[in-house]
């Protein structure tokens, strides 16, 4: 496709605008997300107060610290709530879409609430490394949990149940490695 010598001066022109539009719009969702999430902070402790090993190995601050990075991203992960809406762009369905973000919600603080513990206290390990392996085998691995979604959302028709079923599935591993619900 061949772009007029006109036209290109004004798509140049467009540019610095539609990067200050999503700026604006990013800063906008990510003040939104930080005012969740601090909304959630008297559960999060709770968890935190409630775990015997949690508490012997790490600080609340660093915990704390590991769950703004588990949904505002760190070290390769863009984060749950980045994650969750690239998930929920693929269900154009508003009632689907409504019930999907409701369960990446519930599933996103049951993951973050155990993966912010420190690595010898959790049962979610971060990757599919080599190291994470050796020293945390066993455990299911939060980016695999992503991929996971990132292709039921590949394969959905917009009516969300293809990433509801992974959903599902990752909720049964939770249950079956012994992780509880989110606390309220």
């Amino acid at each position: 496709m061949l772009i007029s010598p006109f036209k290109a001066p004004q798509i140049l022109r467009a540019v610095p605008i539609a990067c200050a539009i999503f700026l604006v719009a990013r800063a906008c969702c990510f003040a939104d997300d930080a005012a969740t999430l601090d909304s959630w902070k008297d559960s999060f402790h709770a968890v935190w107060q409630a775990d015997t090993c949690e508490g012997e190995w790490q600080s609340w601050n660093k915990y704390w610290g590991q769950v703004h990075a588990f949904y505002f991203g760190t070290r390769g992960y863009a984060g749950w709530f980045a994650n969750s809406q690239k998930l929920l762009a693929r269900v154009t369905d508003p009632t689907a879409n409504a019930a999907v973000a409701a369960q990446l919600t519930s599933l996103g603080r049951r993951i973050g609430e155990d993966w912010a513990k420190q690595d010898s206290c959790r049962k979610v390990r971060t990757n599919d490394t080599f190291m994470e392996r050796a020293t945390e085998g066993g455990k299911p691995a939060l980016f695999d949990w992503q991929n996971q979604l990132d292709k039921a959302a590949a394969g959905d028709s917009g009516d969300g149940a293809s990433i509801q079923a992974a959903i599902k599935a990752i909720n049964s591993q939770m249950d079956t490695i012994g992780v509880g619900p989110p606390a309220q």
